[in-house]
């Protein structure tokens, strides 16, 4: 345990200690609200204000955003996106061509997306105590919010709010590519092969985050309402 948080420390350059989420434990329990990415993605799994604390997900909740997000209209859609991206670059397993591969490899990205979700957002944020929400930066440089998006895939929060590496996503995505291995063809099954399911993961998990952090629907409408409270109030500099 020392030496992964000494990695992240040196590699990361990372202030793991010090560094605190907007988590207050003492704040009542909350449903899980309705957050959505671009409308048509769920984002169950954000926090989006980074202003505002938020209570911690008690382990029944966190099985709950699990269930959540893999019975989401947006799952099929990710795993049909998924499956079309995996055949137009020769990447995940083979099916064979055609309709019927076509049909098994979108079952298997299926699959395949609802274990991650159990795996990194109920099983191991439960077991490691940590919470497996993505914690939007909402300001900054686009340099600066693209890099939390980016270590927001190794660096998590725990059930306290304090920073640890994120089990979640480190652990999390091994298990769920190991369980894959379980159900697909012998042919498909390597250590290379995990590997790349692996990375892809992290690249996905990456990709959603930047979603998350720039296409929040709150904030969206936080902003119009904004600027549309600013052209509404009255111009007092011209009055006499």
């Amino acid at each position: 345990m020392f030496v992964l948080r000494a990695f992240f420390v040196w590699v990361l350059g990372l202030q793991i200690a010090s560094a605190q989420a907007r988590i207050d434990p003492s704040l009542p329990e909350e449903p899980i609200p309705h957050n959505r990415a671009l409308i048509l993605f769920a984002g169950y799994d954000t926090v989006h204000d980074p202003d505002l604390a938020v209570p911690l997900l008690r382990a029944w909740q966190k099985f709950e955003l699990a269930y959540r997000s893999t019975i989401d209209l947006s799952s099929p859609i990710r795993a049909g996106a998924t499956t079309l991206f995996d055949r137009s670059v020769g990447v995940g397993p083979s099916y064979g061509p055609g309709g019927r591969g076509f049909a098994q490899l979108y079952g298997y990205n299926a699959a395949n997306l609802a274990s991650t979700f159990l795996f990194t957002q109920a099983v191991a944020p439960a077991v490691f105590h940590q919470d497996p929400r993505y914690f939007r930066k909402g300001s900054g440089t686009a340099k600066s919010r693209i890099w939390w998006a980016l270590r927001s895939e190794f660096v998590g929060f725990s059930d306290q709010g304090t920073q640890m590496p994120n089990y979640a996503v480190l652990v999390g995505y091994a298990m769920s590519t190991a369980l894959s291995n379980a159900y697909l063809p012998s042919r498909n099954v390597s250590a290379g092969k995990s590997l790349e399911g692996y990375g892809i993961k992290f690249g996905t998990g990456f990709g959603f985050n930047l979603l998350h952090e720039y296409g929040a629907v709150a904030r969206v409408k936080q902003i119009i309402q904004q600027q549309t409270d600013k052209l509404t109030q009255p111009n007092h500099s011209s009055a006499p």
